[in-house]
């Protein structure tokens, strides 16, 4: 008998149980479609943020959103997880609109670019070439990095600011010809860089 009466409630909390599944899996899913990527990325980016500025590390940006050779690039896009700069800093990309390419933005601290400053200024590539370029008043290195078949597959821009150092870097893609699928107008046209690099700002201006 106190089986017989056990059986009504064991069925009722199985319903329930299965009910409550349901509507956490419509939430989910309702959330996962509403969900901003653009936002969460940004979220990312707001988080690293606090982390470097916690450390005493000040961090630039070109802020959400910049346009170059009519083209818009949107950011600043940083991972989950991972992205950390070890030693302190933040590592963003900013992505081409419509396309496959993007501008990778790293903001190093002192501790942070004593550990990567010998690879990043003596690339052991053959070939690279460099030179002095003027970015909001103060002066930086712009290296040009070929590589195989490309007189240009990777531009790096160098810049001092005394408490940070920052790095934007552009890689070519896939394409080998102009234009192609994974067409990178920093590749094209170096100079490009160095003008948007003319508004990089502090965070949050």
């Amino acid at each position: 008998m106190g089986n017989i009466r056990v059986l009504p409630w064991v069925k009722l909390v199985a319903s329930v149980a299965a009910l409550a599944a349901i509507v956490a899996g419509v939430i989910w899913v309702n959330r996962s479609l509403n969900d901003d990527p653009e936002e969460e990325f940004y979220g990312y980016f707001l988080r690293d943020v606090a982390t470097a500025q916690a450390q005493g590390v000040p961090v630039y940006w070109l802020g959400r959103e910049f346009t170059v050779d009519g083209l818009v690039f949107r950011g600043p896009h940083v991972a989950g997880f991972g992205a950390e700069v070890e030693g302190g800093g933040v590592d963003m990309s900013y992505l081409l609109e419509g396309g496959n390419s993007r501008l990778e933005l790293t903001i190093y601290g002192r501790d942070a670019w004593a550990r990567v400053e010998d690879r990043m200024m003596n690339p052991s590539l053959r070939g690279v070439t460099r030179k002095t370029v003027t970015v909001g008043g103060r002066e930086g290195v712009l290296f040009l990095l070929p590589l195989g078949s490309r007189p240009l597959n990777v531009l790096r821009c160098v810049l001092d600011l005394r408490d940070i150092v920052v790095v934007a870097t552009a890689h070519a893609g896939g394409a080998v010809y102009p234009g192609g699928p994974d067409y990178n107008p920093f590749i094209n046209n170096p100079d490009l860089l160095v003008q948007v690099m003319q508004d990089l700002r502090p965070y949050p201006e």
